[in-house]
């Protein structure tokens, strides 16, 4: 049950944000990040993005430069799949559908423990694949590092502000001075910004309200264990309320597993000997954010998969290759929304509209949404289709 504290706090930043706009927005920066923007303002500078590229490892450069390539490869490669329109004629009545692009989008990189230049990728190339015209970024002041600001370049976004948490949100949603209104926010956050996400829901469109991450293994008996142990190592470094499954065949690896585990890591996880088929039954009912499949075969399990938000396949595939490298978005459902969700991707921000055109007049038609709104007691409705006839 959400903390009506933080409701409550939540709800006086944005009423103060949309009433006050940039004097809000400077006064929460200052307050909970401890610096006064108010003479520079909270929007990146050219100059500040410019340095912070000459600033980075070629190393680093290079792997995001790659990342950058897979992740625009695998949203291209999505947006041509997808039918964009279509159109059917019968007796006289054309219908159909066509998708158009959100067009102004803001995007949340978290700061806290770590800093994400991934989740600038993982957001702004599938948004960009799906034709969205305008990005803005928002990230807390105290985190922003070279990295981020390079990713941000790489993708061609200019629109960089220096504000982070609920404030940021409220900002996005209703616009400032400085940053203009967006139709969508994406991007993960902390409980607050979750909030802030939840509470401008209508006025502005969402991805999801993200939990903690999670990750289930479902391991023969053959899985190397120091791939399993970093594995679970890796989740637990995201947070203290990030989660493993560990659900293995062996009894013997499980225990092995155990002994390497540092004990305050183990209340993240969840450990239990099961078969594969026993496994992937409760995968599915956990319906985890991302799901590694550690098997000799994982092609032939994948058509019993029901529910998970990201799959990796086979003994060589990390999650760690999904947050940075492979393509797909690392931005996930959580918390069991698998079920009914899906990840980010180019559909995040395409929007359907449906068609109707009749085209050839036809009395029958107009009678029978006539006597259907008479049915209802709209009674100017079925005026409207009489009018026709």
């Amino acid at each position: 049950m959400l903390n009506t504290n933080i409701n409550n706090q939540v709800a006086k930043i944005i009423e103060d944000i949309a009433q006050n706009g940039d004097k809000a927005v400077l006064k929460y920066v200052k307050k909970f990040d401890g610096i006064d923007l108010s003479e520079t303002g909270y929007k990146i500078s050219p100059e500040i993005i410019k340095n912070a590229k000459r600033n980075i490892h070629r190393k680093i450069k290079e792997a995001m430069r790659a990342s950058f390539n897979n992740v625009s490869a695998y949203h291209k490669q999505e947006y041509k799949q997808i039918k964009k329109s279509w159109f059917m004629t019968k007796k006289g009545l054309k219908t159909g559908q066509f998708y158009t692009p959100v067009e102004s989008v803001g995007i949340y990189v978290p700061g806290g423990r770590f800093s994400y230049p991934s989740t600038v990728i993982m957001t702004a190339v599938a948004a960009k694949c799906a034709g969205v015209k305008n990005l803005s970024i928002c990230t807390p002041p105290k985190k922003i590092n070279d990295a981020v600001l390079f990713a941000c370049d790489m993708c061609g976004i200019k629109n960089i502000y220096a504000v982070g948490g609920a404030a940021a949100i409220a900002a996005l949603a209703y616009g400032t001075q400085t940053i203009k209104k967006t139709d969508m926010i994406v991007g993960p956050g902390n409980i607050y910004v979750n909030e802030a996400k939840r509470q401008v829901f209508g006025k502005v469109g969402i991805d999801s309200l993200a939990g903690p991450s999670e990750v289930a293994i479902i391991a023969d008996k053959d899985a190397p264990a120091n791939f399993i142990i970093s594995d679970i190592m890796a989740q637990a470094e995201h947070d203290p309320m990030a989660k493993a499954y560990l659900l293995c065949e062996s009894a013997k690896k499980i225990d092995e597993i155990k002994k390497a585990i540092p004990e305050i890591a183990l209340k993240q996880i969840i450990f239990q000997k099961c078969s594969i088929k026993e496994a992937i039954k409760k995968s599915n009912e956990i319906a985890p954010e991302h799901l590694e499949l550690l098997v000799k075969n994982p092609s032939i399990f994948l058509r019993d998969i029901k529910n998970a938000g990201a799959v990796f396949a086979g003994y060589q595939t990390p999650t760690a290759a999904g947050d940075y490298w492979a393509g797909p978005s690392h931005v996930l459902p959580t918390g069991g929304t698998a079920k009914f969700s899906s990840g980010l991707s180019v559909m995040t921000f395409l929007k359907r509209s449906s068609y109707a055109q009749i085209i050839k007049k036809n009395k029958k038609d107009y009678e029978q949404i006539a006597n259907f709104a008479e049915s209802e007691g709209l009674l100017w409705h079925k005026k409207s289709a009489v009018e026709r006839e």
